[in-house]
């Protein structure tokens, strides 16, 4: 056991509970949760799916270790100052390792974990072949869990997937909610197989007659084409149902790996053409300057600090300063 101080399980907590939904966009990279940040969000997802993907190119069967997602959760925490939730797969074996997972997650300063009932190895909750793990075993999965928290503010949310799995159905969906809940977990998180606005208001409405103050997790997932259903559901209506907290898994993975192949496409068609036409969307933009998304100023003022030398190599030298140009061309380096 550690002294855990974790005050970005009370912020998302305080989140919670002074806000209709809690929206957390999916990232898997240090970069996203500082851009997450600097957009107005007031949470941060370390979606599983995409760190496997976009960390080491593999798919969500659960080849990763604990121990590089909790590497991957922690860069991201220390990014940014939001409050982080991340995907603890199964809890990557028996209850001794769940125990340490949270544990783990917890020194890495994420506000909340979430960990779900499939077998291992799990796979992501959209590729066939899930299966669930006996009531008994998951019921002690998300003890264990809960008893692992070495501060009481940490949030757990128990995921289940009972629904569309080769061994579960409907009802055990819903038993599944109400045995997580009793066992003391934070928020529930029915997976659901589609973007179905009735199995959202049925799951809500049910668990809620036997646990009416059960909090619960919406997945608006980026398997589903949301924007072509006839009423797609909306943050709000989520919100007012109990899905107090809602993320899209692979939001930063799709806009990024989109946004990256198509410039990629056009540099290898039209050279440098490509990074003309870049520049004409980042100049001005937030984005601009990897410097000052990397806080050049503030290390240099630190080298500054500790190094005599420091401000007068800087002074001296070509380079973006805190008073120079954030991309620089040949006049204002003349200038320079």
């Amino acid at each position: 056991m550690r002294d855990v101080d974790n005050d970005a399980a009370r912020e998302f907590r305080d989140l919670l509970d002074d806000q209709t939904f809690v929206f957390a966009p999916g990232i898997y990279h240090a970069l996203d949760g500082r851009l997450a940040e600097m957009a107005g969000h007031d949470a941060i997802y370390m979606s599983g799916y995409s760190t496997v993907l976009g960390q080491f190119g593999f798919p969500d069967l659960e080849m990763v270790t604990m121990t590089e997602m909790v590497e991957n959760a922690k860069r991201i925490v220390e990014a940014s100052t939001l409050p982080v939730v991340a995907d603890a797969d199964t809890g990557y074996g028996g209850v001794h390792n769940v125990r340490r997972a949270v544990r783990e997650y917890e020194k890495a300063g994420v506000a909340a974990v979430h960990i779900e009932d499939q077998t291992s190895p799990k796979r992501c909750g959209h590729i066939a072949g899930k299966q669930i793990v006996s009531r008994d075993e998951a019921e002690a999965r998300f003890s264990a869990a809960v008893d692992a928290k070495q501060d009481e503010d940490t949030v757990i949310i128990a995921r289940t997937d009972a629904y569309g799995s080769a061994n579960g159905d409907w009802d055990e969906h819903l038993a599944r909610g109400r045995l997580y809940a009793d066992a003391g977990v934070d928020l529930v998180w029915p997976e659901m197989p589609d973007p179905s606005r009735q199995d959202a208001v049925n799951y809500a409405e049910t668990i809620h007659e036997t646990h009416p103050d059960l909090d619960l997790a919406f997945n608006y997932s980026s398997s589903f084409a949301w924007s072509e259903e006839d009423d797609p559901l909306t943050f709000e209506e989520l919100g007012n149902m109990g899905y107090k907290y809602i993320f899209i898994t692979l939001f930063g993975l799709h806009s990024g790996a989109h946004a990256v192949y198509e410039d990629f496409k056009h540099l290898a068609q039209d050279d440098e053409q490509a990074q003309f036409d870049l520049e004409g969307r980042y100049l001005g933009h937030e984005t601009e300057s990897h410097h000052e998304l990397s806080f050049v100023p503030r290390f240099q003022d630190i080298e500054a600090q500790f190094d005599p030398e420091a401000a007068d190599r800087q002074a001296a030298s070509a380079g973006f300063t805190e008073e120079g140009e954030s991309v620089l061309s040949s006049e204002t380096g003349d200038d320079d």
